[in-house]
């Protein structure tokens, strides 16, 4: 499979290396205590917003963090590829190739995404470690669920940054509209609760609000299954609507680049 090729591809450039794997897990953990830290700056006065989710502001950021890192990769990752192949000259080269470009896009962006999902089941499993958190054998299926229809979610959002950037070439209003505001209103690092109302509804727009809630229900209320149900709901329905549309826009780039002469522009 194209796809499989892609991916050994790129787990071969990430080995050789090794030294850049290390710095970013060594981040990694430097977020984690700092993190850690600022929940324990506040032992002892604990949130009733966080009462459901056992009291401790680290093991709900934690889960927050899980989600934030497909964030990133689903709204950088297509659009990179699409301006690294116009600055090198290469994007008409990769059009005229049998192999599909939405297959380049995915096979190229396949092993962000996937040491992504790495990232987050260690930010998830260092829970259970240093935490405590009990997970539930079907809990634990279900976050998996959840994480793969994120992955799908910022797959679709990742088609219309690439659009926006075959169009424009430089700014992307995606990364702004589903970047910044899915730190602040997505319930990443606090309660979409503490927002004022119209910011809670407009955090309901957003993906990023219904992974978190959805993991932190299963995680750390421990609730069963069938009651993020609803939750899990709302997350397909976003990819039902933005994958076609996030296909058709750029699918429209590309015809345009093409009629205006300017995919070798950058």
């Amino acid at each position: 499979m194209k796809l499989l090729a892609f991916l050994k591809k790129d787990f071969l450039i990430t080995l050789s290396y090794r030294f850049a794997v290390l710095l970013h897990f060594f981040g990694m953990f430097v977020w984690l205590f700092m993190f850690y830290f600022i929940g324990q700056t506040f032992t002892g006065s604990i949130s009733p917003h966080l009462e459901r989710y056992g009291g401790s502001y680290f093991a709900y950021v934690l889960v927050g963090i899980a989600v934030s890192s497909f964030v990133s990769v689903g709204l950088e990752s297509f659009a990179e590829e699409v301006r690294g192949a116009q600055v090198e000259g290469t994007l008409e080269a990769l059009l005229s190739t049998p192999t599909s470009i939405y297959t380049i896009l995915v096979g190229n962006s396949l092993w962000s995404f996937a040491v992504s999902l790495v990232v987050s089941i260690l930010f998830l499993a260092g829970g259970c470690l240093f935490l405590g958190l009990q997970i539930l054998p079907l809990n634990a299926a279900a976050a998996l669920v959840v994480l793969a229809t994120t992955f799908l979610a910022f797959l679709a959002i990742g088609m219309l940054s690439a659009g926006f950037i075959m169009i424009f070439k430089q700014g992307n209003p995606v990364g702004a509209l589903f970047g910044t505001s899915s730190y602040f209103l997505g319930g990443v690092l606090f309660p979409v609760e503490v927002l004022p109302e119209p910011f809670q509804w407009a955090a309901a727009f957003l993906p990023t609000t219904h992974a978190v809630k959805a993991l932190r229900e299963l995680l750390l209320a421990q609730v069963a299954v069938a009651e993020i149900l609803p939750i899990l709901g709302n997350l397909g329905l976003f990819v039902a609507v933005t994958a076609p549309v996030g296909i058709a826009f750029f699918r429209y780039a590309v015809r345009r680049a093409k009629r205006d002469g300017s995919l070798t522009q950058y």
